[in-house]
């Protein structure tokens, strides 16, 4: 018999949610700007949850913001 499919489910800062299989990306979100898979701890913490950008490039959007 087959191992069951799991889905992540991860709360996003802007009110909705975040849901991927964890059998197939070993429970990883996806970072929306680098595209490397990453755990919910390595997801920019914000109000309400998690967004889905990794803390590195969390750090270089507010840096590229601030710089302009």
């Amino acid at each position: 018999m087959a191992e069951p499919v799991d889905f992540l489910t991860v709360p996003l800062a802007g009110g909705g949610t975040w849901t991927r299989l964890s059998r197939l990306t070993d429970g990883r979100v996806l970072c929306c700007l680098c595209f490397e898979f990453c755990t919910r701890d390595q997801l920019n913490p914000v109000e309400g949850g998690v967004e889905d950008v990794c803390i590195p490039c969390a750090r270089r959007a507010r840096q590229d913001g601030a710089q302009r």
